[in-house]
């Protein structure tokens, strides 16, 4: 790419040591004297202005003129993806994207229509096709829950056998074609045993004929839009077929094809500890964490190598090995700094989240002050790599409310909430982390009706996170539980409908 990341000639790392040993430039954040239950008036207000892309004029004037390149871009733009990053997901490369988006490489194909509409989540019918001949995703006022095939849950239970009936489901996509299937949620809770865990142990059957490796890219591509959409049932149902055809295109691999191969089945291993870290399954992210980070090593790419550190501290963290997890990251950031310079936009931004990481980590520790120095120095990365990279200064504002929530601090969580709007953060699953951050922080304050307002906010904006992640459970339960005179109206029809009783 021809913009760069600079560094003004100074090592941003070192420059970052010296202002965490500096006790001078420690940065002092105070308690909000935002009253107790104060009503968040602008709750419904940010909940009514979270509007999709293709609402904006240029996206219609796009689809009223089949300007295909147009709505491409508007979308890839919404989701805060680079061309090279949208490029990867979808197979292309970033100078063929450039041109389909330009127009000088036209978009008539049905099958590339379809598969771009799934992969980058555009309505089908801006790109003329039948409303079922693609899917979309949170559409306001319409149901959010129900996935094509699959019927909403019934049942209610705990959290732990609800996440298993999710992993339960993840089986197909084995085999040279990779298909993809709709499927819902296994009915037997011990079919987890059977699918991924099986995948991670090798015992799943390798594919039937060589895998296609560009095939490969595109449904890795497909799955992780589903992963940013919360969209956690139909990815169930892919990754444990993409786990195994990419390892078996790895392991079939030449000498010369083994650093991309490596590279792909990495990825899916980041994807794989991402899910099972979201449904607490941290003994078997603990695992697929390790698969990912031989393939890295293999790889030897030092973005994948830096975004591999990122999710082991994740898992390190959620072990109780905090201390270790936050010296993974900052070593991480620090030799992503000696080993590229940080030239690229794609450096700055691994360099930032990596940083953004180690705030959090430390939040959790209480060591308020690396926190928030952290944090600091992601943000002037961010401002670095600019607003058009993959990490940008609305991800540093998320962060800001996550680190103020953990620290306890949930008046400074309120407040940077409110100056934040959730339509900015680009994909589902950053907006739902937001909406969760939002009402532990309001149920801290003890103010319960604006929490429950933002739970429902978080069930509107990404169902299956309120279905299925156990933040949102607890918190429910924790609502009933204050809620003695049922001042909470639909709190309990809720409280069913998502499984908690």
């Amino acid at each position: 790419m021809s913009a760069t990341f600079s560094t003004a000639g100074t090592s941003v790392f070192g420059h970052l040591a010296r202002r965490i040993a500096k006790a001078s430039c420690v940065r002092r954040h105070s308690r909000s004297t935002v009253g107790r239950g104060r009503n968040w008036g602008r709750l419904e207000a940010a909940m009514a202005a979270d509007r999709r892309w293709y609402e904006l004029p240029e996206a219609k004037q796009a689809a009223s003129t089949g300007d295909f390149g147009v709505l491409l871009r508007v979308a890839r733009t919404a989701a805060r993806l680079t061309l090279a990053e949208a490029g990867q997901r979808c197979g292309y490369s970033a100078a063929t994207l450039s041109r389909i988006e330009r127009g000088r490489q036209p978009l008539t194909d049905v099958t590339v229509l379809r598969r771009l509409a799934e992969i980058f989540d555009i309505p089908p019918e801006l790109f003329g096709l039948a409303g079922g001949e693609a899917r979309t995703f949170n559409r306001l006022g319409g149901s959010l829950d129900k996935v094509h095939g699959e019927e909403p849950s019934r049942e209610v239970g705990d959290g732990p056998v609800r996440r298993r009936d999710v992993l339960g489901g993840l089986a197909g996509m084995v085999g040279a074609a990779l298909p993809v299937t709709d499927d819902g949620p296994a009915a037997i809770p011990g079919r987890v045993v059977s699918s991924l865990e099986d995948a991670l142990l090798g015992n799943d059957p390798p594919p039937t004929g060589p895998v296609d490796t560009t095939r490969l890219r595109a449904a890795l591509g497909i799955a992780w839009c589903d992963f940013h959409a919360c969209r956690y049932t139909r990815l169930s149902s892919r990754l444990s077929g993409l786990v195994s055809a990419a390892t078996a295109a790895h392991t079939t691999a030449d000498i010369d094809s083994r650093p991309t191969t490596a590279s792909a089945l990495a990825e899916t291993y980041h994807l794989t500890t991402q899910v099972l870290i979201k449904l607490h399954e941290d003994g078997m992210a603990w695992s697929a964490m390790d698969r990912a980070r031989q393939a890295a090593r293999e790889a030897d790419d030092p973005l994948l190598t830096a975004e591999t550190a990122r999710i082991s501290a994740i898992v390190l963290r959620r072990t109780r090995h905090r201390v270790r997890a936050e010296q993974t990251v900052i070593s991480a950031a620090q030799a992503l700094d000696a080993a590229t310079g940080l030239v690229s936009i794609e450096q700055g931004s691994a360099y930032g989240r990596l940083l953004a990481t180690a705030a959090y980590t430390a939040a959790l520790s209480d060591r308020r002050d690396t926190a928030w120095e952290l944090l600091a120095e992601a943000d002037e990365a961010s401002r670095r790599a600019g607003p058009d990279s993959g990490f940008a200064g609305v991800d540093v504002a998320l962060y800001k409310i996550s680190v103020a929530r953990t620290l306890g601090d949930f008046g400074a969580a309120v407040q940077y909430a409110r100056a934040l709007r959730p339509e900015r953060l680009g994909n589902v699953e950053r907006r739902a982390r937001y909406w969760e951050d939002v009402a532990l922080a309001l149920f801290g304050r003890g103010a319960h009706a604006e929490a429950y307002q933002a739970l429902l906010a978080a069930e509107q904006t990404a169902p299956q996170e309120v279905r299925y992640r156990p933040w949102a459970q607890q918190l429910t339960g924790a609502l009933l539980t204050a809620d003695r005179r049922q001042a909470l109206p639909g709190l309990r029809s809720f409280a069913a409908r998502t499984g908690v009783t």
